[in-house]
């Protein structure tokens, strides 16, 4: 079967799981663990996609904050990295979704084919990626769901 033939929503997860920004990080947790997932959305009431969360943002949440360091030339003190450390320390205090939500989410159509799916999570370096029709979320896809559809094609 060619890839121009195999759909988004022919691979995509219709089900995928999803929270709410209030849910706390430590049942987000559990359920990656219980659940074996790799990405979570982050929802509304409405399904509409609010941000996502991946295993690799859990995992980060446990590293060892890097302090930025200062250059010294001639009498300035020129600070570097502070507005990534501050960004790590935002992320490293999270306690719900809406703390560690990525929200410039990469989004597909259900219509688009396998190897528009393939090129896009290659150039965008993303793992997931949400279908949405209209504003509502109908599936997602993950890597793992291309690399099986390519094998079936």
């Amino acid at each position: 079967m060619p890839y121009s033939t195999v759909l988004a929503r022919d691979i995509m997860d219709d089900h995928p799981a999803y929270c709410h920004l209030d849910t706390q990080i430590s049942d987000i947790a559990k359920r990656f663990a219980s659940e074996d997932l790799t990405g979570m959305l982050v929802l509304d009431d409405d399904k509409r996609l609010l941000g996502i969360i991946t295993e690799t943002d859990l995992i980060d949440q446990q590293k060892n904050l890097h302090v930025p360091t200062a250059v010294a030339l001639f009498d300035m003190v020129i600070p570097m990295g502070e507005s990534q450390f501050e960004e790590e320390l935002a992320r490293l205090q999270a306690m719900t979704a809406e703390d560690l939500a990525h929200t410039d989410v990469v989004t597909i159509h259900a219509d688009i084919d396998l190897g528009e799916v393939a090129t896009i999570m290659g150039d965008k370096h993303v793992h997931h990626l949400p279908v949405l029709e209209g504003d509502s979320v109908v599936g997602m896809i993950c890597k793992h769901d291309v690399i099986k559809a390519l094998v079936s094609a």
